[in-house]
C-alpha cells in the first residue's frame, strides 16, 4: 500500500471521531486549533458574494463558520469519510475528493475564489510541494487582489521547532511535515507571495498570502 494511501485510510477512520477528537482537551500538535480557525476567519474578511474554497475541508470545521451561503463554499479533501461528514454539515457546498499530491486536482475545480483557505492540511506534504501546490492555487484559482490563508501546525524558527519536537517527541509524528515560518516566508517571497505570519500557539500559526507573482 502506497504511503498516500495508508495516509488515506488513516483519515478515514479517523473521521467518526474527528470532531469529538479536537473538540476535547488540547494536545499536541493541535495546541490552539480554535484560536488557528478564528485568526483565518478574521483574517479573511470574507463579504457576502464572496466565493471561498477550503483546501482540506476535512468534516466541514471551518467551512461550516463562513458567514457566507453553502453553495458559496467549494471543499477539497482525500477522504471520502471525511467528505460524507461535511456533507451532512454542508449539504450545498461544492465537495470533491481530491489529492493534491497526485491527480489533476484543479481540473475539478473550475473556479476562481476570493479566499483560498487551508486549515490543518498542508503539513502533510515536503515544503517543496507546499509551495508547488500554493503555486497552483495562486495562478489557477484565485482571483485578482484574493487571498490565501493557512492555518497549520508551525514554528516561528528553527529553535522552536526543535524545542517543541523534544518536548513533545512521543506526539510528533515523522511523516508530517511541520512549518517553520523561518525559512518559509522567505521562500514564499521568493516564489512569488507576500506573506504575513502570525504565531498562535506553541506549535501553530498562520499565513497570509497575497499573490504578487514572479
Amino acid at each position: 500500500m502506497s504511503q498516500t494511501n495508508k495516509r488515506q485510510n488513516l483519515f478515514d477512520r479517523w473521521a467518526s471521531t474527528y470532531d469529538e477528537d479536537l473538540g476535547g482537551e488540547e494536545t499536541f500538535p493541535f495546541f490552539g486549533y480554535d484560536a488557528v480557525l478564528q485568526s483565518m476567519l478574521t483574517g479573511a474578511e470574507i463579504q457576502p458574494g464572496h466565493r471561498v474554497l477550503d483546501v482540506g475541508i476535512g468534516t466541514g470545521n471551518l467551512a461550516r463558520q463562513l458567514p457566507i451561503p453553502g453553495d458559496q463554499i467549494w471543499g477539497l479533501d482525500f477522504s471520502a469519510a471525511m467528505l460524507e461528514k461535511a456533507r451532512l454539515a454542508l449539504p450545498a457546498a461544492h465537495l470533491v475528493q481530491a489529492d493534491l499530491a497526485g491527480e489533476d486536482w484543479l481540473a475539478k475545480i473550475e473556479q476562481r475564489f476570493e479566499h483560498i483557505l487551508s486549515a490543518y492540511t498542508l503539513h502533510e506534504f515536503p515544503d517543496p510541494l507546499k509551495i508547488e501546490i500554493l503555486i497552483k492555487l495562486a495562478k489557477n484559482s484565485l482571483e485578482a487582489g484574493g487571498e490565501i490563508i493557512i492555518g497549520d501546525i508551525s514554528f516561528q524558527n528553527q529553535a522552536d521547532y526543535r524545542f517543541a519536537r523534544e518536548k513533545y517527541f512521543d506526539s510528533w509524528d515523522e511523516d508530517e511535515y511541520y512549518w517553520c515560518a523561518e525559512p518559509l516566508t522567505v521562500i514564499l517571497n521568493q516564489a512569488g507571495f507576500s506573506v504575513q505570519y502570525e504565531q498562535i500557539s506553541i506549535c501553530a500559526g498562520t499565513y497570509q498570502l497575497h499573490w504578487k507573482g514572479c
